[in-house]
């Protein structure tokens, strides 16, 4: 168990490493405001609880990751982090936006539904966006799409 001082330090460093995150991220995608769209998919998911847990699929925190994400992750950044590490807000932001840069390099002008497809249905999901399949994956893909930009 972490001492409390600890804590607190780590919570001033992934503060710190959000607002760099956030600076980046507008300089990324000049036609898309990603802390914009992790808010709403904040929503969407959980209601901004940050300690929202869903059993059925091992997703927890404010932006319900799963651990296929984290793993997602550890192997985009090179780290090693734990599933639990989603509980905390500032490096659920982090996370998502790690897995948004990595997947969104090769789109020549990137959307928020891009975002939006990445997040529910996985990396390869943006290539929906502008071709569209005729299934179950895409239905869900674009209900889940029409949430989000409720929020927008």
């Amino acid at each position: 168990m972490y001492k409390l001082a600890e804590k607190i330090a780590q919570g001033i460093i992934l503060i710190g490493l959000l607002f760099l995150c956030i600076k980046c991220s507008s300089q990324a995608f000049a036609n898309v405001d990603v802390i914009d769209v992790i808010e709403a998919i904040e929503i969407v998911e959980s209601n901004k609880n940050p300690y929202a847990i869903n059993i059925k699929e091992n997703a927890i925190g404010s932006l319900q990751i799963r651990p296929i994400m984290i793993a997602d992750y550890n192997r985009i950044s090179g780290e090693d982090l734990p599933h639990d590490v989603a509980y905390n807000k500032a490096m659920a932001y982090i996370i998502a936006q790690e897995i948004f840069f990595h997947y969104m390099k090769g789109i020549e002008n990137p959307t928020a539904k891009h975002l939006a497809f990445i997040w529910n249905g996985g990396g390869s999901a943006w290539r929906r966006v502008d071709n569209p399949k005729n299934d179950l994956k895409q239905k869900n893909l674009d209900l889940y799409w029409e949430k989000v930009k409720m929020h927008l």
